[in-house]
C-alpha cells in the first residue's frame, strides 16, 4: 500500500480515537466511581472493568499501533459477545468504537 495512503489512515484512526477518548471519558467517570458495584448488573459492571482498558488504548494508539489496536478491539470484542448472549442487541453504536482500533490494526501491520 502507498506510504500517503497509511499514513492518512493512522491519522484517522488517531483523530477518531481522540474524539472518542474525549466523549467516552466523562461518561465513563460520570458513573461517580467507576468500580464494581452490586447495584449493577453483569455486564454493565463488566463495561466498568473494560472501558479503561480501552481508553488506555485509546491513548497508546499515539506511540504504538499494534498494542493500541488489541487494546481497543478484544474488549469490544468481549463485550459484543456478552451483550448478543445477555441481551440479543448490543446495538450498532457499539461497533462504531472498533473504528479507530482496526485501523490501528491494520496500519501497524501494514507499516515499513
Amino acid at each position: 500500500m502507498e506510504i500517503k495512503s497509511l499514513e492518512l489512515i493512522k491519522w484517522i484512526a488517531r483523530i477518531t480515537g481522540t474524539l472518542m477518548l474525549l466523549f467516552i471519558t466523562p461518561f465513563y467517570f460520570g458513573y461517580d466511581l467507576p468500580i464494581p458495584n452490586s447495584s449493577l448488573s453483569f455486564y454493565e459492571n463488566l463495561r466498568l472493568i473494560i472501558t479503561p482498558i480501552m481508553l488506555i488504548g485509546l491513548i497508546i494508539g499515539w506511540k504504538w499501533e499494534r498494542i493500541a489496536g488489541y487494546m481497543i478491539c478484544i474488549p469490544i470484542g468481549i463485550s459484543l459477545l456478552l451483550a448478543l448472549i445477555m441481551m440479543g442487541n448490543p446495538g450498532p453504536i457499539v461497533l462504531l468504537l472498533t473504528i479507530p482500533g482496526a485501523l490501528y490494526l491494520y496500519y501497524g501491520y501494514n507499516k515499513i
